[in-house]
């Protein structure tokens, strides 16, 4: 796809907002190789550096996960159940693999469940990987998370001489998401439901001429005038209608405190040892609530934030047992905050409304 204008550039992120696999399957169509990958924590370099095209498995939030209801429980997040009713449908028949993190509970579960189900004969699809991470600041940890990099590197058929400047396409990427940010921040900012869109898709189509189409969007992009700035915090929301309506009150996302982070850093010396070094240093935002209280409400302050908005879905057990003290932490700070707390995959109209009255 050519995208010589703005329009154009608006119309593809809505296309892969509505059909995440659109490009995949258009690539794959023309005979290369292309490998899906589950959540942020998936050293996307290894895909790339494997002469594959890398694809984030995103979900409709609409779509129904009836498909998958034999074999997987109810307790896995609603994406993952999603991600699994395609694949016993065989709407993702074309890619070569997917890699899972185990750092996503639902998704190394659903790993071993299709690892069995295709032994047993069940159920096709591509091959089932698992990048494994070990997360404690120690050396066995980190040896175990070489290994596992190292592991995935054979399976995906990576060419070594290839990492280093496939760990330069990935900063590459990097660079265009953090001048997507950087102009979330400014005064008159870029809108959040925009940015938004623009990272969604960016995980969907790894092609260079997106990176140039977007960036071309970013200098024409209208930007709000002086709106309340929010930041969002927790689990991941499905889409875009916390930040529509977040708009709808005045508002604008900022920053988004949803899914894990790096450190930015890269190691120099051989690239395998520092995409190992990259991911064990990762942390999700469930650990680093747990390592500081303050988190979130030194977040806000760095970001000037006016207000936080907190949504939790009724899956997650792990952040409910955190929030609490980031919750007190804002209030001593005197930032407003919303909690919104065990809500389910389809967001209610009375959520979204009680989200524009609080930005109002």
């Amino acid at each position: 796809m050519t995208m010589r204008t703005s329009q154009d550039f608006s119309a593809h992120l809505r296309s892969l907002r509505d059909d995440p696999q659109s490009v995949a399957r258009s690539i794959a169509a023309s005979g290369e190789r292309v490998v899906g990958y589950v959540g942020n924590d998936v050293p996307v370099a290894l895909i790339l550096a494997a002469n594959a095209v890398p694809v984030r498995l995103r979900c409709n939030p609409q779509a129904s996960p009836s498909h998958a209801d034999l074999f997987v429980e109810s307790s896995f997040s609603p994406e993952l159940r999603i991600i699994a009713s395609q694949w016993v449908q065989g709407a993702l028949d074309h890619l070569h693999s997917v890699v899972f993190a185990r750092s996503d509970d639902s998704g190394q579960r659903l790993y071993y469940y299709l690892c069995e189900l295709q032994r047993r004969g069940l159920c096709a699809g591509p091959r089932p990987l698992l990048f494994d991470v070990a997360g404690l600041a120690r050396n066995a940890s980190f040896e175990h998370t070489l290994e596992s990099t190292r592991t995935l590197a054979s399976q995906l058929g990576v060419a070594a001489d290839a990492v280093a400047r496939s760990r330069g396409r990935v900063a590459q990427r990097e660079d265009l998401l953090s001048a997507v940010r950087v102009q979330r921040l400014l005064s008159a900012p870029l809108a959040g439901s925009a940015a938004r869109a623009i990272e969604y898709a960016a995980a969907c189509d790894w092609r260079t001429s997106f990176d140039e189409a977007a960036r071309d969007w970013l200098t024409t992009a209208v930007p709000l005038s002086a709106p309340k700035r929010v930041l969002l915090a927790g689990d991941p929301v499905p889409d875009d209608q916390l930040h529509t309506a977040i708009e709808a009150g005045g508002g604008t996302v900022v920053a988004e405190l949803t899914e894990s982070t790096g450190t930015g850093r890269r190691q120099g010396g051989d690239p395998l040892v520092g995409i190992a070094e990259e991911f064990q240093e990762r942390e999700s935002p469930a650990l680093s609530m747990r390592k500081n209280a303050h988190w979130i409400s030194e977040y806000a302050v760095s970001h000037r934030a006016d207000a936080v908005v907190v949504w939790l879905s009724e899956q997650n057990e792990a952040l409910p047992w955190e929030i609490a003290r980031q919750m007190e932490s804002l209030r001593a700070g005197g930032i407003r905050a919303l909690l919104l707390a065990r809500q389910p995959w389809h967001i209610a109209p009375a959520v979204l409304n009680r989200i524009t009255e609080f930005c109002r």
